[in-house]
Formats: structure tokens, C-alpha cells, sequence
């Protein structure tokens, strides 16, 4: 869609509305500062958002120097701007009988 065509479709709705000089003005300017980030306002302590953290990782145990394979789990409230994470021990499965 052309700006062209957008004013007409706005001329027809608004007989006495602005020419198109001056519309083409105004859209640019409010086209221009929009931001493509998608903004989210969130309520204090009203959302917590989860998930692990894509694929498992080796941690060392520092004592007996056993590798393991674990998850990392991440949590955040929705207006804390602050991150918590840990590490997800994982359960040992059992030989199916």
C-alpha cells in the first residue's frame, strides 16, 4: 500500500481532513520513532516467567570430580528486571526390567 492510496482511503472517510502534503507529514513522523521491540508493562509479583535453559551441560563436583550432565533452570518475576537460576540436578534413570 502506498501512502497515496492511504490518504485517499482517509479522504474518503474524512471529507474535510487534512490534504495530503500535510497527512504524508504526520504519518512519517509517527512512523519513524516506532520501535520494533514488542514493550511489556507487568504488575509487581503479579507474573513469573520459567524455562530451562536449552540443552544440558557438564558440571564438575569440586569434591569427588564427577561429571555430570544437568539442566539449567531460570526464573524471573515479570517486573524484578533480576534473573534467578540454578543449576537442576538431574534424576539417575533406572535400567527398565
Amino acid at each position: 500500500m502506498t501512502l497515496m492510496r492511504l490518504w485517499q482511503e482517509y479522504k474518503t472517510c474524512h471529507r474535510d481532513g487534512y490534504q495530503y502534503s500535510w497527512f504524508s507529514d504526520q504519518y512519517r513522523s509517527w512512523k519513524n520513532p516506532v520501535d520494533v521491540v514488542m514493550r511489556q508493562n507487568h504488575i509487581a509479583g503479579d507474573k513469573l516467567f520459567i524455562d530451562y535453559a536449552g540443552q544440558t551441560m557438564p558440571v564438575v563436583d569440586q569434591y569427588t570430580g564427577e561429571v555430570r550432565q544437568t539442566q539449567i533452570f531460570a526464573a524471573t518475576l515479570g517486573a524484578s528486571n533480576t534473573l534467578r537460576k540454578e543449576q537442576a540436578k538431574l534424576a539417575k534413570s533406572e535400567p527398565s526390567s
